[in-house]
């Protein structure tokens, strides 16, 4: 929904305007963003037409894959929910549901008892390589309303505005 369209719009440029805040292209940029990764979210969800494998569900095993790809052996969930920006309680629930479909697995932590290690399992890796193609594909057709050249452009765009958040106390890299 447009900002500009909800009933409550009115009343939230009148707080602004008291505030001596005129420029609100920052919180537009946010909500587009916002929009943008829930639409594709939706998007992915719908594509792979699974209740177990949601959007945020693939993008964990993804996770799990590039760092096995990266060398490591297995993750802890604390770093999991700080790669994926969410709760430790949602990455829990992502993990239980995984676990019990054979997709990923749990280790105690030889290192720290109190820790699990996350893992892919076999059919954890095989189910992201052969979905991969797909969602890339998927993706590509979700931006096809954009010309070569303005997708290299927003792509510059987001990689500087990432940086600046990033330069100014933002997330760590994704």
């Amino acid at each position: 929904m447009q900002m500009t369209s909800h009933p409550g719009y009115a009343g939230f440029q009148q707080m602004l305007a008291a505030a001596d805040v005129e420029n609100t292209d920052g919180l537009d940029v946010l909500r587009l963003v916002r929009a943008v990764n829930f639409a594709f979210d939706s998007a992915l969800t719908d594509a792979l037409r699974d209740d177990t494998l949601t959007a945020p569900r693939w993008y964990l095993l993804l996770r799990l894959w590039l760092e096995e790809q990266a060398g490591n052996a297995g993750v802890n969930p604390t770093h999991l929910s700080r790669m994926q920006h969410v709760s430790k309680n949602t990455i829990s629930d992502h993990l239980r549901s995984l676990e019990e479909v054979g997709l990923i697995e749990r280790e105690l932590d030889q290192d720290d008892r109190r820790q699990f290690i996350i893992r892919l399992t076999a059919a954890g890796r095989d189910a992201v390589r052969v979905s991969i193609p797909g969602h890339v594909r998927t993706m590509n057709t979700l931006i096809a309303a954009l010309t070569p050249d303005e997708t290299r452009q927003l792509l510059d765009l987001l990689a500087k505005l990432h940086g600046a958040l990033r330069g100014s106390g933002g997330q760590q890299e994704c």
